[in-house]
């Protein structure tokens, strides 16, 4: 599955905007292949999205991301894996000082809870068990094909997190890319896992969306040849278009996860996919593993959220390919703006 991790679906519809005065004072909005400032691209687009800001429409949109997000975790629960590999990337949250390009951590166990939001944690500790076993076999695996990885056997502390909730945890809490998962779609009980992380965000080691692809040929061939008879989960954490919404470009990406259609997402310029929409390059990953069950994508909703008159908020898209379901055709979203 592919799933957003937005603080903003954890804010109440009326805190949506207290993130416009951010987005206003950020000089580089990434939208369409350049950045922009915000002046800029309120001109460009004529300040068309003022209708969307109202609470009742803000309220209307948080209530469809929470029932999507509550369709996600159904469908997970019912897939009932034995083992998950989560695909994400640090936002400068532990790496601070360095930036992978890619990295897998081989560790056994991760940790989540206070201060991390609690759209992210729980209101206390916990700890989750990892698999090192699979993530050694990945990383041997990936070696062997020509990926240069990072082997991640401890977590950094999260200094982004601290410093924004201005207290210190006593462990190292996991970007808020895993986070999300464990607790909106696991229910705080992940399965043996393994975290993969892709510099999706910062030049010049980001992946690009062919090498996304690659990986995602990669993973697949070492899940089928892994002994274990498992049920596996892969899953993205992130997307789509962000900070600046872009409701076109997101429904051309839609169709073409929902088509396989690899080359049309590596035609699309690097440009495209920087900022948060950077994240959509693994969703590429999650479909290279999939196509070979016949998985056709169940879009349970894609729902734009604003913050400011310019379109800035994000593109919140929820999906997931379920290979028992294969010879199914389901589309569960109404795709309305």
């Amino acid at each position: 599955m592919a799933v957003p991790h937005s603080g903003m679906l954890g804010q109440a519809p009326e805190d949506w905007l207290k993130n416009a005065e951010r987005d206003r004072n950020n000089p580089e909005l990434w939208f369409r292949n350049r950045t922009w400032t915000y002046p800029e691209l309120e001109q460009h687009r004529g300040a068309a999205f003022e209708p969307y800001l109202t609470l009742e429409e803000r309220t209307r949109r948080a209530g469809r991301c929470r029932a999507a997000l509550d369709e996600m975790a159904a469908a997970y629960r019912r897939a009932n894996v034995d083992v998950a590999i989560i695909l994400g990337k640090d936002q400068k949250e532990i790496f601070t000082h360095f930036s992978p390009s890619i990295a897998i951590y081989t560790g056994e166990e991760v940790h989540n809870g206070p201060p991390q939001r609690s759209v992210y944690a729980p209101d206390h500790h916990v700890t989750h068990a990892c698999h090192p076993g699979l993530a050694t076999y990945l990383v041997n695996t990936f070696q062997g094909e020509g990926f240069d990885l990072t082997d991640l056997y401890a977590w950094p502390e999260n200094v982004w997190m601290e410093s924004q909730m201005k207290r210190r945890a006593d462990y190292p809490v996991v970007p808020h890319a895993y986070s999300f998962v464990y607790h909106q779609i696991m229910g705080d009980n992940p399965p043996p896992h393994v975290p993969v992380l892709m510099n999706l965000f910062y030049p010049p080691t980001q992946p690009s969306m062919g090498r996304c692809i690659e990986f995602g040929d990669v993973l697949r061939d070492a899940l089928l040849a892994w002994p274990e008879d498992v049920r596996v989960a892969v899953i993205a954490s992130g997307g789509l278009s962000h900070f600046v919404n872009d409701e076109e470009f997101d429904q051309d990406i839609l169709k073409k996860l929902a088509d396989y259609d690899y080359d049309g997402l590596a035609a699309i310029p690097d440009g495209w996919f920087q900022s948060g929409t950077s994240e959509i390059k693994i969703y590429s990953t999650v479909m290279k593993v999939m196509q070979h069950t016949g998985a056709q994508m169940t879009l349970v909703d894609y729902v734009p959220c604003w913050r400011t008159p310019a379109g800035t908020g994000e593109g919140m898209g929820f999906m997931y390919w379920n290979a028992a379901d294969s010879g199914s055709t389901q589309q569960a979203a109404n795709q309305e703006s």
